[in-house]
């Protein structure tokens, strides 16, 4: 059970750390390479670019678990405690139909390029790998949305149930 609460807080994290790492590690071996060797890497780039696309979906699932998605609030900030908590569940709700949708599309897309068997030029990697990142980062965002609208609705009950004591 402990596993289960160290990935469910750190999944993201750990990854996209260890990710961001790797990627400057190649590209900074590209560099050394390129300018003191004379000899560039031909993976780096490509390797490098991969890792990003990897980044930005899995990043996307980080930032909805800690819900720092730019949002507009203005007139939300204006309803009382019960309607902006109401506001946030609907439009997550909303948020998490087209997420299950873009899922569906990845992973057409995905399949495609796997069917298709095309293979990165400069690292000799399937391309579906890079193109694996977005639904798995789409995935990620399903489950993180999914936590969320469970938050908010037992937010939103306590609330309720407090608003019928007073």
């Amino acid at each position: 059970m402990k596993v289960l609460r160290v990935l469910n807080d750190k999944l993201e994290e750990v990854f996209l750390v260890v990710l961001m790492a790797v990627a400057t590690a190649i590209v900074f071996a590209q560099v050394i390479t390129r300018f003191v060797l004379k000899t560039p890497l031909p993976w780096s780039e490509e390797i490098a670019r991969f890792m990003f696309i990897w980044l930005i979906w899995v990043g996307a699932a980080f930032a909805t678990k800690e819900r720092a998605h730019i949002r507009i609030d203005f007139l939300v900030n204006r309803l009382p405690k019960m309607g902006q908590r109401l506001c946030l569940v609907l439009s997550t709700i909303v948020w998490l139909i087209f997420a299950l949708f873009m899922v569906y599309v990845s992973l057409i897309l995905t399949n495609s390029v796997m069917q298709g068997g095309q293979i990165g030029t400069g690292s000799g990697i399937p391309m579906w790998i890079p193109y694996a990142g977005i639904p798995v980062g789409m995935i990620l965002m399903v489950f993180r949305m999914i936590q969320n609208i469970i938050i908010d609705f037992r937010a939103l009950k306590k609330e309720k149930g407090g608003e019928a004591d007073a």
